[in-house]
Formats: C-alpha cells, sequence, structure tokens
C-alpha cells in the first residue's frame, strides 16, 4: 500500500522548532493535512516521542520513531528505529555525548519536553543543537546499533548536509538511503542508486504541508514504514517511492 509520508519534523523539544510545536499539535496537523505516517526527529534526543506516539494513537496518524543526530563533522543524520523503546534509548546515550553546554533560550530557543495532556514538564539543560562528540561512521554505528537505520539528512543543503560539510557525497555502498530537500538542487552523482526520502524538516505548524511524497509498505503501521525504508538500506527492491 501507498502512503504519505513527512519523516523530518522538529517539536518544541528542539530549541529551533517553536513552542507551539507539540507533539499533539504536530500530530494533529498532520492528520488536518491528509499525511499518513510522520517521524518525530528532534535534535539529539528522543524524549518527546512518547507523547508523539500516543497523539498518533488518538489521531490515526503513523508515527515512526526517530531522531536527528549532529555528528562531529557537524552532519546530521536522521536515525529512524523499530520501536519507541529502541529511540529511547539511543537518543540518550545520543544525548550523553553531547558537549556540557548549557541552553540559553533567550539566545537559541526553549527545549520543552511534554508530558501527558500536551503540558510542559520540564527542559533539557544541554543546548541540543550542538554537534556530538561522535563522527559519521560513529553515529551511524550507533543508530543500528539499536536496530535502526541511519540516513543523511537533507544532503543538498547547507552546511549540516553532508555534501556541505563533507565537500562530497561519499560513492555507493555506502549511505544507501539518503533524505533529499526539495527545495534546493543535488547533483545527479550524489543520488545515484541511492533510495530519496523528501521531508519539510519543519520547524513550524505552518511549516507542515499536504501530502506530497509517498512510500509503499506492506502495511498501514509504523513498523511498516520502518521495514520499507530497511530494506531499501539493505538493498531490496521490493518496495519503491513515488514523488509527486
Amino acid at each position: 500500500m501507498e502512503l504519505s509520508y513527512d519523516l523530518h519534523i522538529h517539536s518544541c523539544l528542539s530549541p529551533c522548532g517553536d513552542d507551539e510545536m507539540t507533539p499533539w499539535n504536530l500530530v494533529g496537523m498532520a492528520k488536518v493535512l491528509g499525511l499518513d505516517a510522520v517521524a518525530l526527529t528532534d535534535h539529539n534526543t528522543a524524549r518527546n516521542l512518547p507523547q508523539a506516539v500516543a497523539a498518533g494513537q488518538e489521531y490515526g496518524v503513523i508515527v515512526v520513531p526517530g531522531m536527528e543526530i549532529s555528528s562531529k563533522e557537524d552532519v546530521h543524520i536522521l536515525g529512524y528505529f523499530p520501536s519507541l523503546e529502541a529511540a529511547l534509548e539511543a537518543g540518550e546515550e545520543v544525548y550523553a555525548h553531547l558537549p556540557d553546554v548549557r541552553n540559553e533560550p533567550t539566545l537559541f530557543g526553549n527545549q520543552l519536553m511534554i508530558g501527558e495532556e500536551d503540558q510542559v514538564t520540564g527542559t533539557l539543560e544541554k543546548l541540543l543543537i550542538n554537534a556530538t562528540d561522535l563522527t559519521v561512521e560513529a553515529v551511524c554505528a550507533l543508530v543500528l546499533r539499536y536496530d535502526g537505520v541511519p540516513v543523511p539528512a537533507h544532503i543538498n543543503r547547507g552546511s549540516n548536509g553532508m555534501i556541505g560539510a563533507l565537500g562530497l557525497m561519499p560513492f555507493l555502498p555506502e549511505h544507501p538511503v539518503i533524505e533529499v530537500s526539495p527545495d534546493a538542487d543535488c547533483p545527479a552523482y550524489a543520488t545515484k542508486g541511492r533510495f530519496q526520502l523528501h521531508s519539510s524538516d519543519a520547524h513550524r505548524l505552518d511549516a507542515l504541508r499536504e501530502p506530497r511524497f509517498f512510500i509503499e509498505t506492506e502495511d498501514k503501521s509504523a513498523r511498516g514504514v520502518f521495514q520499507s525504508i530497511l530494506h531499501k538500506f539493505h538493498g531490496d527492491s521490493h518496495e519503491k517511492s513515488r514523488n509527486s
């Protein structure tokens, strides 16, 4: 079956995310827009994922557990995980690799953790948009240890994309699944032979869009979406993606 998706969204826990981007608000907006599946991918933490999953169950929106990890080289890597538990454990390990630099909300924005009834339950102290001390290879290895799939984020956009940060995109078989920003040009060599995802990287509710990108899955579930990405990571050709 074919599902519409947006697999790169930030909540109010990311300091660059708007305070209105609570897990319930962003999943609710996805429902209004008609998206089948979303992924919450906050910077270097997964602490807001439990409420996103709860909102998805309430609204009938698939929520894939995810996170956006900043490597030592400042390359952003999306990690998608087979379960909430795996994502939470991976998130704690990633957070431990951040430098001990406190967030200054007046400079960078709030880092709001959300609990039941969409209420703020606290904040995280470390600045989440810093780079970890993990290399690209170490980030990918960490995600794989938790049975996840590492996906270089917006490879064609800015200094945090792999092309901008490293000067080029490593050739296959490295990184068989990539995220390509739909709003910027991308060199053909970087995408050739790779499975491409395209998402909004939304930090505000008004940045979420109606269905534009689709992925084929065997069933309508977070596990189904994850398995489709996983199979592409391992070179399975049975699932296809379609951009429209």
